[in-house]
């Protein structure tokens, strides 16, 4: 059980944020921070997961060993190529990563208690996440074809409600969060099960206040004492969110490992930030923006990993914001720039009507 525990931080800590020193490395920003990176990292690495997936589901949908190999050699290739750049910035330019940790000014007692106070009610967050269990209708579905594909080596082959060979849904196939989870539990050795419902929110659930974290470093910029005090608030709205089986915060509390409560609170919400980071530098260099348009477009790859409605989901909410922003700055190749990074989503929306 160790081995298998230290083997998921490896994976989900560790080779993340190796990863996600590459983008971080175009990123030539005062902004740039740990949380950055490991997000930049955490995207690259589920993306890179449905690109290596989908075409094997779509022609080997019986060799999930094939998926599992491939996927690992990538993951390792990409975290030397993550330390090699930081080395060498490093001998180029300085320990320019040694910025994250400075301030440009005091921090007072009521900030810091502040922060605790922040990070204690995340914590508590995870910790509960951890030893309840909620248990979802859906799970007879996504958690039972992770573990099919563990035992019989074969992706989106079983009906799960029944145990019976089935054609390939095409919905379901391009949407591979379910073998991410087999994935993770292949390499690791721990049951489906217990990966999706106690060690997924442990890793997801900081994941989503890290994004929070770089949209408040935006909008508090002026006064950053508030971002503590601005992520107590979302805390908030996240334990006390469960209003209705519907809402972001009860998918994100109760549903955390399907692919469809990744994209409403992690996905849209990275979509976000990075529009802003990208609006925020739009007057400045490119080598200031290219590591965070590299990171939107893998977010809609992600988009598309966790469920096949972000097709229209995630393309509309970028359509608007790029409508928005063409309009205030009078340039059409804004439009034109977003336009690009959708086109993982028109890809995946191709195979579902050709296929």
């Amino acid at each position: 059980m160790i081995i298998s525990i230290l083997l998921l931080i490896l994976l989900l800590v560790v080779v993340p944020f190796f990863v996600g020193l590459i983008p971080g490395y175009f990123i030539r920003s005062p902004r740039r921070s740990l949380p950055m990176i490991y997000i930049c990292g955490f995207l690259s690495c589920m993306a890179l997961f449905q690109i290596v997936c989908v075409p094997v589901v779509l022609t080997k949908p019986h060799e999930f060993s094939l998926v599992v190999v491939i996927y690992s050699c990538v993951l390792a290739a990409l975290s030397i190529v993550g330390i090699t750049l930081a080395v060498v910035e490093r001998r180029l330019n300085g320990n320019r990563y040694a910025e994250v940790y400075k301030l440009d000014r005091v921090v007072s007692k009521d900030e810091i208690v502040m922060w605790i106070l922040a990070i204690l009610v995340i914590f508590i967050q995870m910790v509960m996440a951890f030893v309840t269990q909620c248990f979802d209708g859906d799970d007879a579905y996504y958690v039972v074809q992770s573990l099919l594909t563990v035992e019989t080596d074969t992706m989106y082959s079983i009906k799960p409600y029944t145990g019976l060979s089935t054609s390939l849904d095409l919905r379901h196939a391009l949407a591979t969060m379910p073998m991410w989870v087999a994935y993770l539990s292949r390499i690791s050795g721990m049951h489906p099960t217990i990966i999706s419902h106690s060690c997924l929110g442990v890793v997801l659930i900081p994941l989503l206040y890290m994004i929070y974290y770089q949209c408040g470093r935006l909008l508090f910029r002026k006064d950053t004492r508030r971002l503590p005090i601005f992520l107590i608030f979302v805390s908030i709205l996240y334990v006390f969110g469960n209003v209705s089986i519907y809402t972001n915060e009860t998918f994100m509390m109760t549903r955390t490992w399907q692919g469809k409560a990744i994209l409403a609170n992690i996905c849209i919400l990275a979509v976000t930030w990075l529009v802003l980071e990208i609006y925020d530098y739009e007057n400045e260099g490119k080598e200031m923006r290219i590591g965070y348009w590299v990171t939107l477009t893998v977010t809609n790859v992600v988009a598309a990993m966790c469920s096949t409605s972000s097709i229209f989901l995630i393309g509309l909410l970028i359509g608007i914001v790029g409508a928005v922003m063409t309009v205030h700055k009078k340039d059409v190749q804004v439009a034109l720039r977003l336009l690009v990074t959708c086109v993982p989503l028109l890809i995946y929306a191709g195979i579902f009507l050709m296929v």
